[in-house]
């Protein structure tokens, strides 16, 4: 590389003093070294306390000190893909402050968010954005004679979804300037997979080969834990002309030792023991959904080879590991491209196999296309299962699970599932994969899988599917939807000391909605109160009053209770259930209210 850095002169920088990155800008290439040395410090102590994006933080710090001692943020646009990897952003532009308020409520954000700083151009929750949104900015500005620069970071996992590679194909051929700076450590969250992670962890060549026959100016392999090797390559990124593409090889998880013996090298970690990784609590975790439904999966496929499971990058929250184990020459994760996993989905269903799949909420609605005009249109057999539907915790706003309901409910051929507990989970997805004829989605919430009732272990037939009574009463009817259900019953015990008796309705089937019962346990109360853990804009509150108007019963009062059509913020399951009142207390407030107008 031809490029000449700068020479710059300055004192050490104290990095818990720093309010923006410009001094780094005028420091020696020491100086940055030993803020490279501080920031890994500062992120072992911190993290290791409050939990968070520990792996994918360590492995991009001489990134980021380099990208902000080339660019001057917030006039040069950095974004990030994803913003998981933006802690030494954040330290940099001045929140070192923040840190130890990190999954807490109102506290600072997991991801990069416009909100917290004017350094975070987009909400950076969601992978493969960065390259189509830093082309319209290079375009806009390039519109504007604005010489400024823009700089796409975009992880190797990243850089093969989807809209990654759309927006990469159209940017070369834009002569914008743009520069694509591309994290290349062998993992999304789960180690790499397919063509493009062996093309890059191949001879350098072969990546110099590809990037450089489809125009862009490849400059790399670069070592990106040498913040000197990597200013000369931003540098002669800036100086020319089209797309430039700098390829830095990182290790996720560097300088720390307990992430080398992990199997997706500490990308998450709750509070942890800093010199050994070990949790700092040390009790067992209750079993999640998707360990206890991982249960039924492992028998059925062990009972029928025609069974396939796929999850696209997602085995780590899917509780799939030991199904992928055991059965590897069944089960597939294509790294993060939500979209083809599904359509993959079609093909195997047509072929006479039976896939299940296995989705995180947020990242299922990255497939919604898929699921209208690939899977539902076609009607062919195919189980999605989808995890944190509802509040999904500290992740992000864009996280949450709540928008599930209002935007599957209108497609034609799909069914749609929420069970209340761990053993109506278990007891559902069996019966769905002995009796499948069509697209199935079974909605499941995030946390402990509690338990209301064991007998619903044993539950079969047609009945597990349609609305049950878990509780009577003469005064109000509450049908409750999945998660909710527990918050209903405890909230029930409260209206009964207030005096009101309660009817509690399991919804269990959302689509298409069981009428004719659901009628037959509503008919006789005239105050009807719906219960969910998502948006009332089309949800199942809306769905209940529609059918009371169709049929004629639209005198009795009805109330919905869920949630705003806006983003929620980040925060525990319990918070924000508060917040919202849909914990037992808020509903039970909401119900005597009615009762008391």
């Amino acid at each position: 590389m031809s490029a000449q850095l700068p020479i710059h002169e300055a004192g050490p920088i104290e990095l818990t003093r720093l309010a923006d990155p410009s001094p780094l800008r005028r420091c020696g290439l020491s100086e940055l070294e030993d803020l490279a040395t501080q920031v890994r410090r500062f992120l072992l102590d911190h993290v290791s306390k409050t939990g968070g994006h520990i792996g994918a933080n360590l492995g991009t710090v001489e990134l980021t000190i380099a990208l902000h001692a080339c660019f001057e943020t917030p006039r040069d646009a950095l974004l990030f893909d994803t913003g998981h990897q933006g802690y030494t952003h954040k330290l940099l532009t001045g929140r070192a402050g923040l840190f130890p308020s990190l999954n807490r409520h109102g506290g600072m954000n997991r991801f990069l968010t416009p909100t917290e700083s004017p350094h975070d151009l987009i909400e950076s929750s969601h992978a493969g954005t960065a390259i189509s949104v830093g082309l319209g900015l290079a375009l806009a500005r390039k519109l504007d004679h604005d010489p400024s620069h823009v700089v796409a970071t975009v992880g190797d996992g990243a850089f093969v979804e989807g809209i990654s590679l759309e927006a990469f194909n159209h940017a070369i051929v834009e002569k914008t300037n743009l520069i694509v700076l591309l994290n290349d450590n062998g993992y999304a969250i789960s180690p790499g997979f397919g063509a493009f992670h062996e093309m890059l962890q191949g001879e350098a060549g072969r990546a110099r080969d590809y990037f450089g026959s489809l125009g862009a100016n490849y400059l790399g392999r670069v070592d990106g834990h040498s913040i000197g090797d990597l200013m000369e390559a931003l540098e002669a990124a800036k100086a020319a002309d089209g797309l430039s593409l700098v390829h830095a090889r990182t290790v996720k998880g560097k300088g720390w030792a307990p992430a080398d013996d992990h199997p997706f090298r500490l990308h998450f970690s709750f509070p942890f023991d800093p010199v050994s990784g070990t949790p700092r609590d040390a009790s067992t975790p209750a079993p999640g959904y998707p360990e206890v439904v991982a249960e039924v999966i492992d028998g059925f496929m062990a009972a029928n080879r025609d069974a396939v499971c796929i999850t696209p990058s997602t085995l780590y929250a899917t509780g799939l590991a030991g199904v992928f184990e055991k059965y590897p020459e069944r089960c597939f994760d294509p790294g993060m491209e939500e979209q083809h996993a599904l359509s993959m989905c079609v093909g195997f269903s047509l072929a006479g196999k039976l896939p299940i799949i296995a989705y995180q909420s947020t990242f299922l609605q990255r497939a919604f296309d898929q699921i209208i005009h690939d899977v539902a249109f076609a009607n062919r057999p195919c189980l999605m299962l989808s995890y944190r539907s509802g509040f999904s915790g500290y992740d992000n706003p864009t996280h949450h699970g709540i928008y599930d309901i209002a935007y599957l409910r209108p497609i034609p051929n799909l069914e749609i599932f929420y069970p209340k507990d761990r053993h109506e989970a278990r007891a559902m997805v069996r019966e769905i994969l002995e009796t499948i004829e069509g697209p199935v989605l079974v909605m499941m919430p995030y946390g402990p899988a509690d338990s209301i009732d064991p007998a619903a272990e044993d539950a079969r037939g047609g009945t597990l599917f349609e609305p049950e009574i878990v509780r009577d009463g003469p005064d109000v009817a509450i049908v409750a939807v999945g998660n909710k259900v527990r918050a209903c019953l405890e909230a029930s015990e409260l209206l009964a000391n207030r005096g009101i008796e309660a009817r509690v309705v399991n919804l269990r089937r959302l689509k298409p909605l069981p009428e004719a019962a659901l009628l037959e346990k509503i008919r006789d109360h005239a105050r009807v109160v719906t219960v969910e853990e998502a948006v009332l804009d089309g949800g199942v509150g809306s769905a209940v009053a529609s059918l009371l108007f169709s049929a004629g019963e639209n005198d009795r009062e009805l109330v919905q209770i869920g949630l705003p059509a806006s983003f929620i913020e980040a925060g525990s399951n319990a918070e924000l259930e508060a917040a919202y009142g849909l914990d037992a207390k808020g509903i039970a407030d909401r119900i005597a209210g009615i009762r008391n107008a």
